[in-house]
C-alpha cells in the first residue's frame, strides 16, 4: 500500500486532474535566437506530457518587426505565441513589467477564451513574474514563479528589489532552481511551504561521454594538445573574460593548452568585441577560439572533445551548462556562484571562492589538467537528474497551486488515489 505524501500545510486526501497551462516566458526560443532559452524550453517541453501547455513568448517589439507567425507557431510539439512586448529600451526598466503585462493582455484574453488555462506559469521574477502576477490578478488565475538567477543582481537596487519582492510575494508557488534562490524568495516574503527547490536537469542521451580524439576529428581540430572549454552568452558576468586574463599564466605550465569559446549574444549585454581584443591584446588569437553560438547537439561534440571545462560566472542560479560538461565526464573549473557548489562534487571538479582572482583561477586550471579523474564517475553523478524528473516535480507544485488557490485538498499521486478507494472499500 503507497504511502501518502504531502506538501507541507496542504493534505493530499483528494485527486490530481490534468491541468492547462499558460507558460508565459520571454526567454525562450525563437526563429531569431533559436537557442534562446533552451533550459525553460527542456523543461517545458517534458511537462507537456503531464499537462495540456501553451506558451506565450513576448519578443521585444524592435526584434519583432521582422518576425514572421507572430500569432502562434508550433516547436517541439508546443503551441507558442509570440507576441510584442512594447517598451522603450533602456528607459524606464522599473516600468517594465507593467509594459509587459498591458503588451500581451488582448493575446492572454483570447488564449483564455480558446484555453481555459487553470495556471500562469512564469519564469524570471522580473520582468515576467511581475507581468504573470498582474495577469493572475486580472485572470482570477494562480501563478507559479520559477526563479533563475537574475534576482539577485536585480534586487541590489532598492527599486529593483521591491519589484522582484512584490512578483514573488503574489505567486501561489515560487520554484527556485538553486537554494540560494529559495532563500531569496523567503527573503521577500514568500511563506516557506510555498517554496521549492527543483535544480534544472540533464539530457543524458544527448550529453555523454564521447571520444576525445574522434570529436576533435569531427570538429576539425587538432587532436594533440589540451583543451579548455567555454560555454555560454557572451556577456560581461559569464567570466569569459577572467578565463582570457588567466590564460598566459596557466599557458606557462600547460603550453599546449587552447581555449575554445561556445556561445553568442544573448538577452544581456553583448561583450564579444571586447573578448576578442583583450585576446589579441595579450597574444592569444592563436589559442582562443570563438566559435558562435551552437545548437545542443554541437555543444556536447565540443564537450567531447574537451580535456576541461571552466565556468567563471559572476552569478548563477544552476548553470545546466555544468551538468552537461559533467555528463559528458568532464572535469569542471567553476566559481562557487548559485548552486554550483552542491553542483559539483569533489571528485569532479575544483572550485574557486573569488570570480576576480585570475591568479587562482589559473592555477586551478592547471591543477585540474594535472589530476586523474574517473570520467565514468562524473557522468553517473550528473545523469541522475533527468529532465523528465524535473518536469514531474514542476507539475505537483503546479497541482498545489491550482488546488491551494481553489481551496482544494490535494493528492500527491495516482497511486493515493487507488489506496483510498481500497480503503473506502475495507469493512
Amino acid at each position: 500500500m503507497s504511502e501518502l505524501v504531502a506538501e507541507r500545510g496542504v493534505p493530499s486526501v483528494l485527486s490530481r486532474r490534468r491541468l492547462r497551462v499558460l507558460v508565459f516566458t520571454s526567454v525562450f526560443p525563437g526563429q531569431r535566437q533559436p537557442l534562446h532559452g533552451i533550459f525553460v524550453f527542456e523543461r517545458v517541453r517534458r511537462l507537456a506530457e503531464l499537462a495540456d501547455i501553451r506558451v506565450l513568448a513576448p519578443i521585444p517589439w524592435y526584434r519583432a518587426l521582422n518576425h514572421k507567425a507572430l500569432e502562434g507557431n508550433a516547436s517541439g510539439g508546443l503551441a507558442i505565441t509570440h507576441a510584442r512586448f512594447w517598451y522603450p529600451p533602456k528607459i524606464l526598466p522599473m516600468a517594465r513589467g507593467v509594459l509587459l503585462a498591458m503588451s500581451v493582455g488582448r493575446h492572454v484574453r483570447r488564449l483564455h477564451r480558446q484555453f481555459d488555462f487553470d495556471l500562469i506559469d512564469a519564469h524570471f521574477a522580473y520582468p515576467d513574474g511581475f507581468a504573470a502576477g498582474l495577469l493572475g490578478r486580472w485572470f482570477r488565475r494562480p501563478v507559479c514563479i520559477t526563479l533563475r538567477g537574475t534576482e539577485i543582481p536585480q534586487s541590489r537596487t532598492r527599486i529593483g528589489r521591491w519589484l522582484c519582492d512584490w512578483a514573488i510575494r503574489h505567486a501561489e508557488r515560487v520554484i527556485a532552481v538553486a537554494e540560494t534562490l529559495a532563500e531569496r524568495a523567503q527573503e521577500a516574503g514568500a511563506p516557506r511551504d510555498r517554496i521549492k527547490t527543483i535544480p534544472n536537469g540533464v539530457d543524458s542521451a544527448r550529453f555523454h561521454p564521447i571520444d576525445r580524439g574522434a570529436a576533435r576529428r569531427d570538429l576539425a581540430l587538432p587532436e594533440a594538445g589540451r583543451l579548455l572549454v567555454a560555454v555560454g552568452h557572451l556577456s560581461p558576468r559569464k567570466g569569459f573574460q577572467r578565463v582570457i586574463r588567466a590564460f598566459p599564466r596557466a599557458i606557462e605550465s600547460v603550453p599546449d593548452l587552447r581555449l575554445a569559446i561556445i556561445g553568442g549574444r544573448g538577452r544581456e549585454a553583448d561583450n564579444s568585441a571586447d573578448l576578442r581584443a583583450l585576446a589579441g591584446a595579450s597574444g592569444l588569437t592563436d589559442r582562443v577560439l570563438f566559435v558562435g553560438a551552437e545548437p545542443p547537439d554541437r555543444v556536447a561534440l565540443w564537450l567531447g572533445a574537451a580535456d576541461l571545462f571552466v565556468h567563471a560566472s559572476d552569478f548563477e542560479g544552476c548553470p545546466n551548462v555544468i551538468m552537461e560538461a559533467m555528463a559528458c565526464g568532464r572535469p569542471v573549473v567553476a566559481t562557487k556562484v548559485g548552486d554550483v557548489e552542491r553542483m559539483v562534487p569533489f571528485f569532479a571538479g575544483i572550485l574557486l571562492d573569488d570570480p576576480n582572482d585570475d591568479a587562482a583561477l589559473a592555477d586551478a586550471i592547471v591543477a585540474a589538467l594535472g589530476r586523474g579523474w574517473d570520467a565514468a564517475a562524473i557522468r553517473n553523478f550528473a545523469s541522475m537528474r533527468s529532465w523528465d524528473t524535473v518536469a514531474r516535480e514542476v507539475e505537483t507544485q503546479w497541482q498545489l497551486a491550482v488546488q491551494s488557490f481553489a481551496g482544494e485538498p490535494f493528492i500527491s499521486s495516482t497511486d493515493d488515489i487507488e489506496t483510498m478507494v481500497t480503503r473506502s472499500r475495507d469493512p
